[in-house]
């Protein structure tokens, strides 16, 4: 991969402010390529050049995508090579979703409070599409999770503190409906006990699947829950209770088989997990490990297709194997590989997987593994620290034979 090689992190070189290096020239190329992505065959590279990439989303259409670029929402047609920004330079975006209208909505965090001392905690902005603007425009304030609608829309879980009794405050997190950037929001009935972290829409749009952390007071971590809230009268069900100690990882996917979610014990120092993938059973208060995937198998994300019979999940079949793009066939518990992963870093966020609206492709995020430092033109504080790039790969459908 010549042009991803040209591009490679600059790790461990030295240099200090103001230093600069000769460049290694990059060759121009189109987005769309297909050849040598370093995933396989069929495999589409959709962004090229140097830069932190994430959090990808295709527009309703498909004909566009979104993804956040050092911090700012950029998009572009699919397979065009120049994205446009879209967020100012005040507004640090950690992901957006496309709503009904076409437009995007963000979340993330303004200049003025990322300086502030206090806790920061994440809102949700209307894009203005202007990449110098400063009137991205708040729309709800303090935010733990957003999920979109089959049909079009976002719901919102935002946190509002409440005081439970003299002594002991726990978290209220209430959702609301987005259905534009000028629609007025709609706001669900009932508060939900604890902070959500993650959340899935129901096919029909009746109901949300969460991922909620718990408060037990006391100086307690907590713990988490994955629980069923009804839209029409806010009442919630219990699906399961983790065993304290352990978290969920992005947001619960709502199958026709139970809620999928990977999970695992807390992060305690630099390196978190082992992860592993894990479902509902109706009945049960415990959630039981996914053995179609395999014993040994290593989970960091997962996300359900658009007709909720197959599931991509980022992963290892075991703890010394590269990390690959698999799907899991819900109907018939089968797992496919989906890319040849030989020399590539994936990035195992939850937020940088996404199918598209038809199931065909899912889009992940890596960048080539490196062997060593490389060197540039410019001042190494200058430098962002990842060049990852947008990938899509092909799936076949359920019941599609080679």
């Amino acid at each position: 991969m010549a042009t991803l090689a040209s591009l490679a992190v600059l790790s461990g070189c030295g240099l200090l402010p103001g230093e600069t290096r000769e460049v290694i020239s990059i060759p121009p190329a189109s987005a769309g390529s297909s050849s040598d992505s370093g995933f396989g065959p069929g495999v589409r590279t959709l962004s090229f050049g140097p830069g932190g990439k994430g959090s990808p989303r295709m527009s309703p259409s498909g004909e566009r995508i979104s993804f956040v670029l050092d911090g700012r929402v950029a998009e572009k047609a699919l397979y065009s090579q120049d994205p446009s920004l879209s967020t100012g330079e005040d507004l640090r975006a950690e992901h957006a979703e496309w709503l009904p209208d076409g437009t995007l909505a963000t979340l993330g965090v303004k200049e003025e409070d990322q300086r502030a001392e206090s806790a920061v905690s994440r809102s949700l902005f209307a894009v203005s599409g202007e990449d110098t603007s400063t009137d991205d425009r708040e729309l709800v304030e303090r935010v733990g999770a957003a999920g979109a609608l089959p049909d079009g829309g976002l719901v919102v879980a935002a946190e509002v503190p409440s005081a439970r009794g003299a002594v002991e405050e726990q978290t209220e997190s209430r959702l609301m409906l987005l259905e534009g950037s000028e629609t007025p929001m709609k706001f669900y009935l009932r508060g939900i006990e604890g902070r959500v972290t993650g959340l899935s829409v129901s096919p029909d749009g009746s109901q949300a699947m969460l991922a909620v952390l718990r408060d037990h007071g006391g100086g307690s971590a907590g713990q988490f829950e994955i629980q069923v809230y009804r839209f029409s009268d806010g009442r919630t069900s219990l699906a399961a209770r983790l065993p304290e100690g352990m978290e969920v990882l992005g947001a619960p996917q709502w199958t026709p088989h139970g809620a999928y979610f990977v999970a695992g014990d807390a992060a305690s120092g630099a390196e978190p997990g082992p992860y592993a993938l894990y479902r509902t059973v109706p009945g049960s208060e415990k959630p039981e490990p996914v053995s179609a995937v395999g014993e040994g198998f290593v989970a960091a994300s997962a996300s359900v297709s658009p007709d909720r019979d197959r599931l991509a999940v980022i992963g290892r079949r075991n703890p010394s194997s590269p990390t690959n793009l698999y799907v899991l066939n819900l109907d018939s518990g089968t797992l496919d590989v989906a890319t040849t992963n030989e020399d590539m870093e994936i990035k195992t966020d939850p937020r940088d997987l996404a199918w598209s609206p038809d199931g065909g492709t899912v889009i992940l995020v890596a960048r080539e593994a490196l062997s060593g430092p490389a060197v540039y033109d410019v001042p190494a504080e200058e430098l962002s620290s990842a060049f990852y790039n947008l990938y899509q790969v092909p799936i076949r459908a359920s019941g599609d034979t080679e």
